[in-house]
Parts: C-alpha cells; structure tokens; sequence
C-alpha cells in the first residue's frame, strides 16, 4: 500500500514566521519566499534536502539556461509555479516513503533477511563500527523513528555514506556517496526562494534525468553491481542511490531496514555543481575535503583559477545572480552568506560533522579579489608555520636536548599557534567581506598582528617564571619580532 507522499506529508523542517515547522516537498517550494530557510541542526542534511529541492526545480523548469533567467524569477518574487504543479503531479506515485514498487529512494524487492538497523543511515548515531559522534543510542536499546525522521535519514544516506565493505548480494564492497569526501558549498539568501535561486545552475535537461524518473531498481539491478551509470548530470547525481535501501514499516514507525548495494558509478569527466576542486601535482582535479585540524577558509586559496583550482559551480552562478542584480539595480546591498556543509572521514569512518559560515560579498570571485586572498592566506601560513618554529624553539629552551617527541609534545602543548588559528577564524569573514576593497590588505595585515600577539601574550601567562621559563620567553619574543617584522617589510 502507498504510504507517506513526501510531496505532501510535512517532513523537511524550515523556519517561517519565526518558528520551526515541517512541511511537504511541494509546499517547501511553492511557498519558498514565505519559509526563512531550511532549519536542522544537521549540516548533512541542510545538503542533503536542498538538492533534493534544486533537482526538482532543475528538471520542472528546465533550467535555467542563463542568468537573466534567474532574475527575472527574482523579480516575479516566486518561481513559474504552474509548471511545478505540474512536474509534481506527473511524479506524484514516486514520492511514496512506502510503495509497492517503486519506494521513494529505495528497491523495493530488497529481502528482508539480516535486517540493519535504521540508524545506519545516520553517521552521527551510534551503529555498527561507527564511533560514537552526539548520540549514545545502541543497536541494543534502538527506538522505532517516525516517518519523518527516516525520508531525512535516508537522503542523507546516499548522499554523504562512505566507500567501504558490503559483503551483500555479490557486492564485497562499494564506493562512497557523491559528497562522501567533498565539503559541499551552498550560498544562502534572505529566505528559501533566494537560497534556491542562488544555486540553480546553468542546465540543460540532455540525458540527465533524476532518480524518480527512470524506472525503478530491482535486486536484480543491483546484485554484482550488475548497474552501473556514468556519474553526471546534475539531478542524476543530486539523487544518486548510492545503496540499495528499504525501509521496513512497523505501521506507525521504523526500527530496520533491508539493506544492499546501488548503483555503480562510473567515473565521468564531470564536476558536482556544490564541490570546490583543486589541482595536485599531478595535475588531477580533486575535490576540496573538510578537516579535522583546521577550518575551510585556510583552504579557500586552493579551488580558485588563479591556482589552476575550480570554485563551486553554485558559487559561480550566486556571484553572476548577484553581480546581474547589481546592475540591474535591483538589490543595492546584496550581501549574501556561504555555507561550507559536510563531513570529515577517515575511509569508512565518520570522524566529525561540520558547519561553516561566511560572508557572501558580490564579485567574490573577482580577478582583483582574488589577486589579494591568495597572498593574504599565504602570509597568514607563513606567520602560522613561524609560530610553530617559535614554539619549538620554547620547547626546547625549557627542556633543552631531550627527545624530539617529547620536545614536540610540549611545543604543541603551548597555547601560541592554536590561538593565532582561532583568532584568525573570527577575522577571516570581515576580510571576505573587504576583498578587493581599499583596505583590505591592511586590515588582514593588523588581523594577523594581533592574533599573534594575543596567542603570545597568553603563552607567556602559561609557560611559567622559573629562570629556564624566563630565558626562553627572551628568545621567544626576539623570534616574534621578527616574525612580525618579516610582515611588515612584505606589506611595504
């Protein structure tokens, strides 16, 4: 029997008119302008549901095909809501959570035998070999989810699992979901209907099509990654099943779900609209990836031209949206936001969830502008490995000749280089704000001053007032001046 249409049934949380609500796929997006944003403490999920959203606009509006497009959209105040209304209705069987044939995002005729548990498909709650990220649950004391919660979890799934063993239905293993090692990029704007606007990117329907408009997967399909399709087409890959999944209905909820392989992706020369890429020295395009260490912006240099990098697509089509409504003069102060959403794996294992926010200034992407953010992130490098040699030097004043661990140990034990990095996070949005301004220059010049000295004015509190202590914070602070010397004479 058809059960949950997820076109109709509320189950994407948003904020509108100041509180947090869920509602259907079509309501999401008819209603787009009235609805803030999309609101989940999930960054997988805010990916997640928002390309399930884009794939939906993509194919009922086929396109856009240019940005004058967009704009227009813009000016309308709502997207050409007849032609959704009548995507929707064309597909409206396959977004049933629970059909016969053809389950949203699922095979149907999955066997039941050796059942997982539903929270599989969440990498923050505990299952399997998962490390336990926010959540104590246990396969032992698993609670049934309502509907809701599973359409979520299970677009998450194939959307960010990781690549790994599988040992099912003749598959021993399967690659990961398109964003499973990829920091997705999503500009955001005053509400829903902005945001979306923002990363509708050029399109041309070809042969893409999405997972709900070609007939369903079988086990058959599946079985010895019998499947394979080529990994391109925007909506193909927003809607890739990356594993066979069927969620089994207890009647009022989810407690398992059959489990198996999906299709198998062939590598295609094509670029996922949400990813950053940067070039290695073999000259192969890889996509930019979150760390556990450090925050994105110090990699934000990487994916531009100027270094053989390639930003987002969805970043590329926000700046030609808001440099086209500039000169339409159609929104004078257009600032807008950035979300940088993902995951931060080790092979199969989830190791951290993350996400990050940053200003949206129009022609970010501007020759000018990136003319100064390169040198501007190479410096604050340069300074951050300087602190790092300063550090050492400490270590070693105290400790004198001991062994390089234990020398090491105590170097990173030292507050200095963790709190230049930290400062630096709260000041790289105001520079991303002022790139290609007058000014901006020297105000990441100040920015990196005084996150220096501040990291050093706490490292000398923490070090100590023994005479070792005394003498090594003489060197230390000669090493700083000229570590910040060395700066001035680059700025001048």
């Amino acid at each position: 029997m058809a059960k949950f249409n997820l076109l109709e049934e509320p189950w994407i949380p948003v904020l509108r008119g100041g509180r947090v609500e869920e509602v259907g796929l079509e309501e999401a997006l008819l209603k787009a302008p009235e609805i803030a944003r999309i609101e989940t403490p999930s960054p997988l999920e805010e990916a997640a549901l928002h390309r399930l959203l884009l794939a939906v606009l993509h194919r009922a509006l086929g396109g856009p095909s240019r940005v004058e497009e967009v704009g227009a959209w813009w000016q309308e105040g709502h997207f050409p809501l007849e032609p959704i209304r009548e995507y929707l209705d064309r597909y409206r069987a396959r977004f049933y959570l629970f059909h016969e044939e053809a389950p949203f995002f699922q095979v149907a005729d999955l066997p039941e035998k050796d059942p997982l548990p539903w929270s599989k498909l969440l990498p923050e709650l505990a299952s399997g070999n998962n490390p336990t990220l926010f959540d104590h649950t246990t396969e032992e004391n698993l609670p049934q989810v309502g509907y809701a919660q599973a359409a979520r979890a299970l677009l998450v799934h194939q959307t960010f699992t990781p690549g790994g063993l599988l040992r099912r239905h003749g598959v021993p293993s399967a690659n990961g979901a398109p964003l499973a090692g990829a920091a997705a990029f999503l500009p955001t704007g005053t509400n829903l209907f902005e945001t979306l606007l923002f990363n509708l990117v050029p399109y041309q329907k070809g042969e893409d099509a999405p997972l709900w408009e070609v007939p369903p997967l079988r086990l058959e399909d599946l079985e010895g990654h019998k499947t394979k399709w080529p990994l391109s087409g925007v909506t193909r890959v927003y809607t890739w099943p990356s594993r066979g999944v069927r969620l089994l209905d207890e009647g009022d909820g989810v407690r398992f779900m059959a489990y198996g392989p999906g299709v198998e992706p062939l590598d295609v020369a094509f670029r996922d609209p949400m990813v950053a890429y940067r070039k290695d020295a073999k000259g192969n395009l890889l996509p930019l990836r979150l760390s556990v260490e450090k925050a994105f912006w110090r990699d934000f240099g990487a994916m531009l031209p100027q270094v053989e990098g390639a930003p987002p697509s969805t970043v590329n089509a926000a700046d030609e949206l808001l440099g086209y409504l500039e000169e339409e003069g159609l929104d004078p102060l257009p600032t807008r936001g950035l979300r940088v959403l993902g995951q931060v794996s080790d092979q199969a294992k989830i190791l951290d969830m993350r996400r990050e926010v940053y200003p949206l200034p129009p022609k970010v992407l501007s020759v000018k502008a990136e003319l100064n953010l390169g040198p501007a992130l190479e410096r604050a490098e340069a300074l951050g490995r300087g602190l790092r040699g300063l550090a050492f030097l400490m270590a070693r004043e105290v400790l004198g000749s001991g062994e390089p661990g234990e020398l090491s140990a105590f170097a990173a034990s030292l507050p200095l280089e963790r709190l230049y990095w930290h400062a630096l996070d709260g000041s790289f949005p105001a520079l991303l704000e002022r790139l290609g301004k007058e000014g901006d220059r020297a105000f990441w010049e100040e920015a990196l001053r005084r996150a220096a000295l501040e990291a050093w004015a706490a490292t000398r509190v923490a070090l100590g007032t023994g005479a070792r202590h005394l003498k090594a914070l003489a060197k230390g602070e000669a090493l700083l001046l000229s570590l910040l010397a060395e700066k001035e004479e680059v700025k001048r």
